[in-house]
């Protein structure tokens, strides 16, 4: 833990003179290190403020009445509240550079994988939750530029056809439909054919009504007894976003998740992969944005916080990373490690 004391920014508002500010960052600095309430004696011993210890105690009493420090038990000492955190982050905080060891970690990662960007974005997640010692989860956009290459019909049984699609990046999905009625194997083949010439190529979120009416038009026959299948095959073809994370046994050595059923309700949270997918793929305004406790809209999240980037090229978003932990989260350390990759991610694009 530093000596030295803390250089404030100018612009921080009256309210908090820079004494509060210094003794506000050190509570903040002090309690992500040891999860245990801070007292005036323990500032007043490890940062050199300048101030004697009733003098600090003072100031965390009026930190306190001002709603940015909490005291949780009568005789402990203070923690910092969301609100104190929120001042932290937007005013006393500086992203931590990231160490050397680390940076090569990084570097190692990306090189192995190139424009693979989904298996960047998995190592990304295993990465950050190793050097921040948080949950993290990652997900990649680039399952959104898929296209189409083409479909087979394959006989079931008398009624049922299995329909085969395959993407432009190989994968492949299937699924058992019913064949119109009065159609027989080699017309389905035929029209699968006109379909693969008509639509290949095309992003799979074009695959909707409208485009199988133009198909219709340009074979000049009724498929609305194809509706079934067509509706299949847009479902099946639309991208499911996958989303990694890292980090889950990092997380349950926080103490504030030795209570099992706390850490239950992050694991069920984990199973819930619509809701993550949701949380990551929300619109943001800044590359980097946190979230503290309350902050959070899902009751679930109301004691943790919450630090997301996005990761953009081009002005085209290719995915997200959101670390998870404890409101006394090392926000500078997490912050600092998300700054460089995504400046690292934006470099190896250029070369690629």
């Amino acid at each position: 833990m530093t000596n030295r004391k803390r250089n404030l920014k100018k612009e921080n508002p009256a309210e908090l003179n820079e004494r509060k500010q210094q003794v506000l960052w050190a509570v903040v600095q002090d309690y992500a290190e040891t999860a245990e309430p801070v007292g005036s004696r323990t500032i007043a011993r490890k940062y050199n403020l300048g101030v004697s210890s009733a003098t600090i105690r003072n100031e965390m009493q009026d930190l306190e009445d001002a709603g940015y420090l909490e005291q949780p038990h009568t005789s402990a000492g203070r923690i910092p509240s969301v609100k104190g955190y929120r001042f932290y982050v937007d005013r006393l905080m500086e992203p931590a550079p990231v160490s050397g060891e680390e940076q090569n970690l990084i570097t190692k990662m990306m090189g192995a994988h190139r424009a693979r960007l989904d298996d960047i974005f998995r190592d990304m997640a295993k990465i950050v939750a190793s050097l921040t010692h948080t949950l993290s989860l990652a997900a990649s956009s680039t399952a959104r530029q898929v296209r189409f290459n083409y479909i087979r019909f394959l006989p079931l049984d008398g009624r049922r056809v299995i329909l085969l699609a395959v993407s432009d990046r190989g994968d492949v999905t299937n699924v058992v439909g019913f064949m119109p009625a009065d159609t027989t194997m080699d017309e389905l083949q035929l029209i699968a054919d006109k379909l693969n010439h008509f639509l290949h190529g095309r992003n799979v979120n074009t695959l909707n009504e409208n485009l199988i009416l133009s198909f219709q038009k340009d074979v000049e026959r009724d498929l609305s007894g194809f509706s079934q299948i067509f509706g299949e095959l847009s479902r099946m073809l639309l991208p499911h976003q996958k989303v990694y994370t890292g980090g889950a046994a990092e997380l349950m050595e926080q103490p504030e998740f030795q209570n099992v059923e706390r850490m239950q309700d992050i694991l069920n949270l984990l199973e819930q992969q619509d809701t993550l997918q949701g949380m990551l793929s929300e619109t943001m305004e800044k590359p980097i944005a946190v979230h503290i406790g309350t902050e959070n809209v899902s009751k679930a999240l109301s004691d943790l916080s919450i630090v997301r980037a996005q990761f953009t090229s081009d002005g085209r978003v290719l995915g997200s990373i959101a670390v998870m932990g404890p409101t006394r989260m090392q926000y500078g350390k997490i912050i600092g490690v998300l700054y460089y990759l995504q400046q690292e991610l934006n470099q190896l694009l250029k070369k690629s």
